[in-house]
C-alpha cells in the first residue's frame, strides 16, 4: 500500500490544488509512521492489517450519467437549502444548488478555494496530525472537498447538505478522501449534514472534518454514515470552540464493513460547549469504532455526549470515550453515557468511557451499559397480542429513536428511521406501527 500511495503522489502531484509542500511532507510523514495497529491502545480492537498488502488507487474521471443516477438514489429528500454533491471525491456541479446563499454564507470548493490561495493556512489547522495520523494522508492526497464560511453574525437558517457519494469499482480499489472545513465567525450559527454514503465494489474511504467555532458562534453538525457492506471508512472530526461557542455534533453508522470514527473536540476558553449524539447500527459481521475525546482546556466548560449501539448478527462495536479536564480547568461540567442493546448472542461490544481530571471544583459522570431487551416490556408487548418479531422490532427502535428524535431535522430523521427498521426483522409491519 505504501509504496502505491508514493507512485500516486508521483503521478497526480501537479494536478492536485493546493500546497504542493504541504502535501509532500504531509505524506512522507504519513509513510514514515504506517497504519495505525493493533499494538497501539487506541487500536488494539479495530485492525486495518488487510489495507497493508493492498493497492489502492486514485478515482478516476466520473461518468456524469451514472453519477446523476446514483444521486437520485442515495440524496435525502424533501432537505432544502444549499448542497453540493461529491462523488468518489470529485465534485458533480449539475447536482448542487447554490442560489438563493444568504449575504455572509459562503459554500466554495475547497479545490477551488485552494487553487486561487494554495498557502498552508487552509488545512490542518485544527487536527492534531500526530494523534490521527490518517489525516496526513488526506491532507496529501485528497482531490476536493467543501468548505463552509458563515460571517460573524449570520445565521443560516437552512441546513447545508454535503452529499459524498462513494461508487465502488470491480477492477479497483479505490480511495476516496472527502475533506470538509467549516469555519463560524463570532456570533454566526450554521447547520452541515455531512452525508456520507455508496454502492458498488470494495472501496476505502478516509474522511477528515475540522471545525472552527469563534466567540459565541454556533456549530450544528450531522455525519450520516451509510456505506455500502462491502465499503470500509475511517473518519476524523476535530473542533476548536473558542469563548462562549456551541457544537452540537450527531454521528450516526448505519452502513460499512469496517468503520473507524475519531471525534476531538478542544474547549478553550470559558464558556465553550459541546453535545455529542451517537447511533450505530451493526449487523452481519461488520465492525464499527468510535473514539471520542473532550478536552476541557478552560473554565466554566460544559460537555454532554450520549452514545448508543444496536448490535445484530456477529457484529461488534467498540467505544471508547475520553473527556480530560485540564489544570486549573474549575466549574465544568462533563456528562458521557454509552448504552448497548445486544439482539444476538454472537456480537459484541467493546465498551470504555473515561474520565482523566487535574481540577477539583468539577461535576463530572460517566458510564455504560450493555444489555438485551428488556424481558418484562417484551412480555407487555406480547400480552397486547405482537408476535416476537414485531416486539423485539418495536423495541429495538425505540432504544435507537431517543437519539434520531435530537436530530431536529424532519426528513433526515425520517430518512434515518426508514433504515433502521429496514434493518430489523417484519420491517413492513413495524412501519404500521411507527
Amino acid at each position: 500500500m505504501l509504496e502505491s500511495l508514493r507512485q500516486h503522489w508521483r503521478d497526480q502531484a501537479a494536478a492536485l490544488p493546493g500546497n504542493a509542500g504541504q502535501r509532500e511532507r504531509a505524506l512522507e510523514a504519513f509513510l514514515a509512521q504506517g497504519l495505525p495497529t493493533t499494538a497501539e491502545e487506541e487500536w488494539k480492537y479495530t485492525s486495518l492489517a488487510h489495507l497493508e498488502e493492498a493497492h489502492l488507487t486514485l478515482p478516476g474521471p466520473v461518468d456524469l450519467a451514472e453519477a446523476m443516477a446514483a444521486v437520485a438514489r442515495h440524496a435525502v429528500p424533501g432537505l432544502e437549502g444549499p448542497r453540493l454533491v461529491f462523488v468518489n471525491g470529485q465534485l458533480i456541479p449539475p447536482a448542487c444548488h447554490l442560489d438563493g446563499l444568504p449575504a455572509g454564507l459562503a459554500i466554495e470548493s475547497l479545490a477551488q478555494v485552494l487553487r486561487e490561495n494554495d498557502t498552508a493556512d487552509t488545512l490542518d489547522r485544527v487536527v492534531d496530525l500526530d494523534r490521527y495520523r490518517l489525516a496526513r494522508l488526506n491532507t496529501a492526497l485528497f482531490q476536493d472537498g467543501a468548505r463552509v464560511r458563515a460571517a460573524r453574525g449570520v445565521a443560516g437558517d437552512a441546513p447545508v447538505y454535503l452529499l459524498f457519494l462513494t461508487l465502488g469499482d470491480a477492477e479497483a480499489l479505490q480511495l476516496v478522501q472527502p475533506r470538509v472545513l467549516i469555519e463560524a465567525a463570532e456570533a454566526a450559527s450554521v447547520t452541515v449534514i455531512e452525508h456520507h454514503c455508496g454502492e458498488g465494489e470494495a472501496a476505502v474511504i478516509n474522511a477528515v472534518t475540522e471545525i472552527v467555532a469563534q466567540p459565541g458562534s454556533r456549530v450544528t453538525h450531522y455525519r450520516i454514515q451509510e456505506q455500502a457492506d462491502s465499503h470500509a471508512q475511517v473518519a476524523g472530526l476535530n473542533a476548536r470552540l473558542d469563548r462562549d461557542a456551541a457544537l452540537v455534533c450527531h454521528n450516526v453508522d448505519l452502513g460499512g464493513a469496517l468503520v473507524r470514527n475519531d471525534v476531538h473536540v478542544r474547549l478553550i476558553a470559558p464558556g465553550a460547549d459541546v453535545e455529542l449524539n451517537g447511533l450505530y447500527f451493526t449487523r452481519g459481521t461488520s465492525h464499527v469504532d468510535n473514539h471520542t475525546r473532550i478536552d476541557h482546556l478552560a473554565p466554566r466548560t460544559t460537555s454532554r455526549e450520549d452514545y448508543r449501539g444496536v448490535l445484530d448478527g456477529r457484529s461488534r462495536a467498540v467505544f471508547n470515550g475520553k473527556v480530560l479536564v485540564a489544570e486549573d480547568a474549575q466549574k465544568i461540567e462533563a456528562h458521557q453515557s454509552n448504552n448497548n442493546l445486544l439482539l444476538s448472542r454472537e456480537c459484541e461490544v467493546d465498551t470504555k468511557p473515561e474520565l482523566e481530571i487535574y481540577a477539583d471544583d468539577v461535576r463530572c459522570s460517566h458510564g455504560a451499559t450493555v444489555g438485551q431487551l428488556d424481558a418484562t416490556a417484551l412480555f407487555y408487548l406480547r400480552s397486547r397480542g405482537l408476535d416476537e418479531d414485531t416486539a423485539r422490532g418495536l423495541l429495538t427502535f425505540a432504544f435507537a429513536e431517543e437519539v434520531i428524535t435530537r436530530l431536529g431535522i424532519a426528513p433526515l430523521a425520517e430518512r434515518l428511521s426508514g433504515t433502521v427498521i429496514g434493518h430489523l426483522p417484519d420491517s413492513d409491519r413495524l412501519r404500521e406501527f411507527t
